[in-house]
């Protein structure tokens, strides 16, 4: 958002909002792009092979330790879950959809 305000000679101290900065540049918003980032993601795990490291850390919780006070961390499911959400979908559908790659495509654009 700096370089943009940059480049169109907007100061820090005009009080212009980033949604109207994206939409006088007719650029989506930087939180669409990362869900989008985060789905396609998403369905490259789901894909894999059950023994591949990165989807056994997915599906793996530990078996103990201790957690701090306060609210706890959002996980990377929670994330996919949310993700999912904005997009319409339902919560569960991150789990069966990736294996039809083409659908989860169309699905993450």
């Amino acid at each position: 958002m700096r370089h943009l305000r940059s480049i169109m000679r907007i100061a820090w101290t005009d009080k212009v909002t980033n949604k109207e900065i994206l939409e006088r540049t007719e650029l989506p918003s930087m939180e669409n792009l990362l869900i989008r980032k985060n789905l396609r993601w998403t369905g490259h795990l789901m894909r894999m092979s059950p023994d591949r490291l990165p989807k056994q850390i997915l599906h793996s919780q530990l078996a103990s330790g201790h957690r701090k006070r306060g609210r706890s961390r959002l996980q990377f499911k929670d994330t996919i879950k949310r993700n999912l959400k904005v997009r319409d979908m339902k919560a569960d559908s991150w789990i069966s959809v990736p294996q039809q790659r083409d659908k989860w495509r169309a699905t993450a654009k």
